[in-house]
C-alpha cells in the first residue's frame, strides 16, 4: 500500500485484528490477533503459503472486509465508523492495493482498466493518467 499521508500519522493500522467466516464445517479464524503499522513512505509485501489470510489482510485494512473484531484505521479515519460508500471515498486516489488474484477486464487493454475506475470517478484526463501509473 502506497500513499501521501502526514508524516507523523501511520498510513494503516490494525489493532487486535480478528476475521472469522462461516464455513459447512463451522467457523473458521482467518486472522487472529493481527496488530499492524504501515507508515507514510513505507511499502510492503505480504507473502506467506496459499490459504494463510494474505488477501483477507489486505481486504480488512483496505475496508473491503470488516474484521469480526479489533480495529482499523485507514489515514487516521476509523473505518468501522464508514460504510461502503465512504471507505471507497477514503480510498480513491489516496491507496494503492495489487492482489494476488487481480480481475482485469479481458476485453481492455492494461491502461483500459487503470483507466476506467478513474472515469468513473468523474476525472478529465483518466486515459493519459493510466498510461503514467503504468509507466508507459
Amino acid at each position: 500500500m502506497t500513499t501521501a499521508a502526514t508524516p507523523h500519522l501511520p498510513v494503516l493500522s490494525l489493532e487486535n485484528v480478528t476475521l472469522t467466516l462461516p464455513s459447512a464445517a463451522g467457523p473458521v479464524n482467518i486472522l487472529r490477533g493481527v496488530d499492524l503499522v504501515v507508515t507514510p513512505g513505507e511499502r510492503l509485501a505480504v507473502i506467506g503459503p496459499s490459504g494463510s489470510g494474505k488477501s483477507s489482510l489486505m481486504a480488512v485494512g483496505a475496508g473491503l472486509e470488516q474484521p469480526t473484531s479489533g480495529a482499523v484505521r485507514l489515514f487516521d479515519q476509523d473505518l468501522a465508523r464508514l460504510d461502503e460508500d465512504g471507505r471507497a471515498r477514503l480510498r480513491r486516489g489516496r491507496a494503492a492495493l495489487v492482489f494476488q488474484a487481480f480481475h482485469l477486464l479481458p476485453n481492455m487493454t492494461a491502461e483500459e482498466n487503470v483507466a476506467t475506475p478513474l472515469e468513473i470517478a468523474g476525472a478529465r484526463d483518466a486515459l493519459p493518467t493510466a498510461r503514467q501509473w503504468l509507466g508507459r
